[in-house]
Formats: C-alpha cells, sequence, structure tokens
C-alpha cells in the first residue's frame, strides 16, 4: 500500500514538472512572438512610410501648375530621398541590432528549454531574461554565420528598398544637372534671339535713315 501512495506521489510530481514546464514553455513562446509581432509591425509600417512618401514626391514632380522651376522641385526630392534614405538606415539598425537580439534571445531560450527538459526539471532554472542580455554580447549557435549573416531574408529586404532609394536619388541628382543645362541653353537662346533682333531692328533704322536722306537729296535736286 505504501509503495502505491508513493508510486501515485511520483506520478503526481511528474505530472506537475511536465505541466509546469509546457507552461514556462508556452510563456517563452509568448515572449518571442510579442517581439517578431514587433519586428513585422515595424517592418510594414516603414515600408508603408516609404512609399506614401515616395508617391507624394512624384506627385509633386509631376504637378505641372507650379511656377517654381524643375531644377528647384528636383533639390527638394533630392534632400527628400537622402532624409528618406538616412531613415531607413536608422529603422535597419533599430529592427537588427535591437528587436531581432530580443527575439534571438527569447528563441535560444526555448532551444534551450527543449534540448534540456530533463537538467530544468532537475534545477527548475529560469534564464529567459539572461539569454536575451546575452543576445547583446555574443551570437548563438542557431545564428547563420558566415555569408549567410548577410544574405538572408531579413537583410535583404533593407538592401532591395535602399538600392531602390538610391537609384531614385541618383536619378533625382542627375535631373538637376539636366534641369540646369537646359535653363542655361534656354537663356542663351533667348539672349541670341534678343541680338538678333536688336540687329534687325537697327539695320531697318538705318535703311529708313539712309531712304530719308536719299529722299531729301533728290527732293533738293528737283529745286
Amino acid at each position: 500500500m505504501e509503495l502505491k501512495n508513493n508510486h501515485n506521489v511520483e506520478e503526481d510530481n511528474e505530472k506537475e514538472s511536465d505541466e509546469y514546464y509546457f507552461k514556462l514553455w508556452k510563456s517563452y513562446e509568448n515572449v518571442a512572438m510579442h517581439f517578431n509581432d514587433l519586428i513585422i509591425r515595424l517592418r510594414i509600417h516603414s515600408i508603408g512610410g516609404v512609399a506614401a512618401l515616395a508617391a507624394i514626391l512624384g506627385i509633386f514632380l509631376n504637378d505641372r501648375s507650379s511656377n517654381v522651376n524643375n531644377s528647384f522641385n528636383y533639390c527638394i526630392a533630392t534632400i527628400a530621398l537622402f532624409v528618406l534614405m538616412l531613415f531607413w538606415v536608422s529603422i535597419f539598425i533599430l529592427d537588427i541590432f535591437y528587436y531581432n537580439r530580443l527575439l534571438e534571445g527569447a528563441v535560444n531560450a526555448i532551444l534551450q528549454l527543449e534540448q534540456n527538459k530533463n537538467k530544468f526539471e532537475k534545477d527548475k532554472n529560469i534564464d529567459l531574461s539572461t539569454n536575451i542580455e546575452m543576445a547583446f554580447r555574443t551570437r548563438f549557435k542557431h545564428e547563420p554565420k558566415g555569408w549567410k549573416m548577410i544574405f538572408n531574408g531579413r537583410i535583404l529586404f533593407y538592401i532591395v528598398v535602399m538600392i531602390a532609394l538610391l537609384i531614385t536619388f541618383i536619378i533625382s541628382c542627375s535631373m538637376i544637372g539636366r534641369c540646369n543645362k537646359q535653363k542655361d541653353y534656354k537663356s542663351g537662346s533667348t539672349i541670341q534671339t534678343e541680338y538678333k533682333n536688336l540687329k534687325t531692328d537697327v539695320l531697318e533704322n538705318k535703311i529708313l535713315e539712309a531712304y530719308d536722306i536719299a529722299k531729301i537729296a533728290g527732293l533738293s535736286g528737283k529745286m
């Protein structure tokens, strides 16, 4: 009877330990999902903000009702694109070097909990905060190494958008020079046209003067 009671007690303890283990694992998983949700929202809102500002710039550049010259418009667009690139770099830093490190720390805590279940049941060691704190000082075994650190989905997401912004920035800079050349060409053409008109007017005046002189001389001769 006593052996049976001891066996029941061991089963109850094991059951309670399994329930506690599962609850702890679930709480770790919830923390990791929370960090993952923050990262997803950060990226979605960032790409949405960049797209909205790019659309506003496009509308601004295509506005033909403005009396301001195109060179000035492209200057404003270039400055705005430069600020957008700085904004995108800051989002990259916030994502990869802060939020992603929080996520990696939580993921590493889950992996350790899953791989060392027996040790956990013996020690009851909770180290989620320790893993998150370590994530800012080191890289874990489950994280990509070498070239995979650069060529992965997270990094490529930021690289692709940055390339698009950089190309647009270069095009905007080239358009400033093009508009200035067109402006100089138009100014030169205007000056040449005015000069030709002036020469024509002077020539016409001289012809009229010569005609008047000849006319006067003819009348004097008749007299």
